[in-house]
């Protein structure tokens, strides 16, 4: 956090000794350098040539825009800040971006001398960065994930140095591997077909675009596109379930999701069961293998359906399982498993949840963390309370190639509103009277009286 924070630092210092040079009381201000500045502004301004002796009045840039909006608080400039760091940001909105913090550069001053102060005087770097980087913008979330990763990550590195745990993870892997690429069941001729077929395919579909040019730049375009997933918290181009937020509060958020459906399958061991960082990732690995294949047209129908998001995973007592949404289009009519997968597929009702979101890695530390802090939340909640408190759910979003500090990870479980929970009761277990056996002892025998 500290190297994190010291970049931050520098970098925010450099912009400040930028804007002090450009706007500091030192620098000189002729005609044709606020013209240059107006540009920059926006807008035109006049100038007039002083007579020599004369000192020149300093010019406030406003915008009619801002002039507008003075009366009401404005948002913290790092607001506008967050574009620079926004993937789907125009060029358009960069330039008005720089404007906008052109105008307001007197409070981007304040606070960058406010968080060198903290950070370098009085060694406060927790009070730096909640100066720099306010709850809310997208640059505190970005260094919230990377602060979460650095801490996860020294979680699981223990699990993974421990002797034999490299052999371990070689078997696991290969054990989770789908039938077609497993060692023991290697077929070179199936493998050789199955790429002459992919070959084939390829070249049809380049044939097909050189005589369609409109459509091979629509592919080469949501190619881009999807490619912009590695910095995206929330990814684009698939399809989600529907839901509207009800209510939100600090850390989570009340939800009520539209019927939606599901295939899933189980996972060899909780997440969390055993505290084995590796048993979860390859069980996680051979779960997600077994629907990916089933999307992708390993069904009885051999139908191949778009990925989804998100991936679910159920965290039940007895129940350990990975679930993908499916397509609407195949809520109603889905294609069959093939018999040999055990995929179970599962028609969700409309729910209301409570969602936590976290950054980085789904370990089973982070989660156990992230469902005592939503318990914790919910807890003082006026209007929902939790269902069911053994019973959750993991949400991952983001494709394995998302930057980890960027993936948006959530925990979330049924509520419902207060009152409708049914409390359990305890019932008292009626005394169980124990019948009292009545033993008569056995009446020795009479010894004869002797004549």
């Amino acid at each position: 956090r500290s190297n994190v924070l010291a970049v931050g630092l520098s970098v925010s210092l450099g912009l400040l000794a930028v804007v002090g040079i450009l706007s500091g009381p030192a620098a000189p201000r002729s005609p044709e350098r606020l013209q240059g500045f107006a540009s920059l502004a926006g807008r035109p301004i006049r100038t007039a040539r002083l007579a020599p002796g004369v000192r020149q009045i300093p010019v406030r840039l406003v915008s009619p825009r801002a002039e507008s909006s003075e009366a009401s608080p404005k948002a913290p400039w790092q607001n506008t800040a967050d574009t620079f760091i926004n993937i789907d940001a125009t060029p358009e909105e960069r330039i008005q971006a720089v404007r906008t913090l052109f105008e307001r550069r007197t409070e981007l001053q304040d606070t960058l001398r406010s968080a060198a102060e903290a950070a370098i005087q009085k060694r406060d770097l927790e009070g730096a960065k909640n100066i720099l980087y306010p709850t809310g913008t997208e640059a505190r979330r970005v260094v919230d994930g990377l602060d979460a990763v650095q801490r996860q990550v020294r979680e699981i590195l223990p699990e993974l140095t421990k002797p034999d745990t490299l052999k371990e993870l070689q078997t696991r892997t290969t054990d989770s591997l789908p039938r077609s690429f497993n060692p023991d069941s290697f077929n070179a001729t199936k493998v050789i077909s199955g790429l002459q077929s992919e070959i084939q395919e390829l070249t049809q579909e380049i044939q097909a675009a050189q005589s369609n040019p409109e459509k091979l730049r629509e592919r080469i375009e949501a190619a881009l596109d999807e490619s912009k997933n590695v910095f995206r918290r929330t990814p684009t181009g698939l399809e989600m379930p529907n839901y509207t937020v009800l209510a939100s509060g600090e850390g989570f958020e009340i939800r009520e999701y539209d019927p939606y459906t599901v295939a899933a399958t189980p996972m060899t061991t909780a997440a969390g069961a055993y505290g084995d960082a590796l048993q979860s990732v390859t069980d996680s690995g051979k779960a997600f293998n077994t629907l990916a294949s089933y999307i992708f047209g390993q069904n009885q129908e051999k139908t191949a359906m778009a990925m989804t998001a998100p991936v679910e995973m159920t965290l039940e007592p007895g129940v350990k399982e990975m679930a993908f949404v499916l397509p609407s289009e195949f809520s109603e009519k889905t294609p069959t498993p093939e018999m040999e997968e055990n995929i179970t597929i599962k028609r969700m009702p409309s729910q209301i949840l409570a969602v936590r979101e976290f950054p980085g890695f789904a370990t089973d530390k982070e989660i156990e963390s992230q469902k005592a802090a939503l318990i914790g939340a919910m807890a003082s909640n006026p209007d929902y309370a939790i269902a069911d408190a053994t019973s959750f759910r993991v949400l991952q979003w983001n494709p394995p190639y998302t930057l980890p500090w960027l993936r948006r990870n959530e925990i979330c479980t049924k509520v419902l509103p207060v009152g409708q929970v049914v409390e359990p009761v305890a019932v008292a277990t009626p005394a169980v009277v124990e019948p009292v056996v009545v033993v008569e002892a056995e009446k020795e025998p009479e010894e004869e009286e002797e004549d």
